[in-house]
């Protein structure tokens, strides 16, 4: 899981540097998730050497689309939740309590003002709140308008008036405005599954959760995705590597049987296939010398009883026909072989006698 999450923590770099992030800034972001997720997947299996590194990137695009909806899903559901009613703007009053200037007196002012320049006295007012009036509110959205936007969607969101807890973890309010007076401001949904927006509070252990609307990396998403793209890539090409892997294996056997019978490589067609005793090969047939059907001696690798060849034969040693022995015992093929067995041990007393192969 190290290589999709060193990837996503690249990613944006190199989005930038090849000028895919105006690519996906015009997409939705359901397409743009799955776009992302796929050159993961697809840089993922590169690294990991998978055995289809563009089955495993049509994986992980698929997988991001659950993923998307559920991102959408809660972006909307918070936003809901917190945005989505009537809003309200401050309603002020000026409680200085300064009497107002007659028009008499107004008439004056401004005759020694145009006269002798002399300035007509301010009042600075003291403003306090006297309540809120109601302003329409954006309205409920869903996951689909979320994901059906290009790049996102941008909400107005009117003036709110919310609770101290909500907004003291940062919001500094205006002199003249509130504490629990939240001003106009935009909501961004984009369903990024790569990352995630605190809405503050605490988590499941009692600590405090960073401020709302701060943004931070999320690797879940991406270490799901991945996982299931590389699993599926990994089931999906068993066939392929089983494929390979034979295919490694024949060839290192057919160098160990070439190398056995002293014959190049392409004359191995298999396991079973002796080159010498190949009918095809022409190296040997019925007998004798190679390809010779009326027998002769047997040539081939090996010693002259290193019983190299098949058949037990070794260089240098003859074969005869059946026929042949047949005919050296007037028809009798045991006789002509007596014959011949006594014609070897005459010469070759070493020899394999009759007798030891009855």
């Amino acid at each position: 899981m190290l290589a999709p999450m060193a990837l996503a923590w690249a990613a944006p770099y190199a989005f930038g540097a090849t000028g895919l992030t105006s690519l996906f800034s015009g997409m939705n972001p359901m397409a743009a998730n799955a776009l992302k997720q796929s050159l993961l997947g697809y840089g993922t299996g590169l690294i990991t050497k998978a055995e289809d590194p563009g089955k495993q990137a049509m994986y992980a695009g698929i997988a991001s689309l659950p993923f998307s909806y559920m991102n959408a899903a809660q972006q909307a559901k918070q936003f809901n939740r917190n945005w989505s009613g009537p809003g309200v703007t401050p309603r002020y009053k000026d409680i200085s309590g300064a009497p107002k200037t007659p028009p008499w007196q107004q008439m004056e002012q401004n005759y020694m003002k145009e006269a002798f320049g002399t300035p007509i006295p301010k009042h600075t007012p003291i403003w306090a709140q006297t309540g809120y009036d109601t302003v329409p509110g954006p309205g409920k959205v869903n996951a689909w308008d979320i994901l059906g936007s290009r790049g996102g969607k941008t909400i107005r969101v009117p003036g709110m008036e919310i609770p101290d807890q909500f907004i003291s973890a940062g919001t500094t309010a205006d002199p003249v405005t509130l504490k629990d007076y939240f001003p106009p401001h935009d909501e961004f949904l984009d369903a990024d599954i790569f990352t995630k927006t605190s809405q503050g509070g605490y988590n499941k252990w009692g600590k405090p959760n960073p401020p709302p609307g701060t943004v931070s990396s999320d690797w879940i998403p991406t270490m799901a995705i991945q996982g299931m793209a590389a699993t599926g890539e990994y089931m999906g090409s068993q066939d392929e590597r089983a494929t390979k892997a034979w295919k490694k294996k024949m060839a290192a056997r057919r160098k160990e049987l070439a190398w056995m019978y002293g014959v190049p490589e392409h004359m191995i067609g298999g396991e079973m296939d002796n080159p010498w005793a190949n009918p095809h090969t022409g190296l040997w047939n019925k007998g004798g010398i190679a390809s010779l059907e009326n027998g002769g001696g047997v040539n081939g690798p090996g010693t002259g009883t290193s019983d190299s060849i098949d058949a037990k034969l070794s260089d240098g040693e003859f074969v005869m026909t059946a026929k042949a022995v047949e005919n050296l015992g007037g028809g009798d093929r045991y006789e002509g072989a007596r014959k011949m067995y006594g014609m070897m041990n005459m010469l070759d007393p070493e020899s394999e006698t009759i007798s030891e192969v009855v």
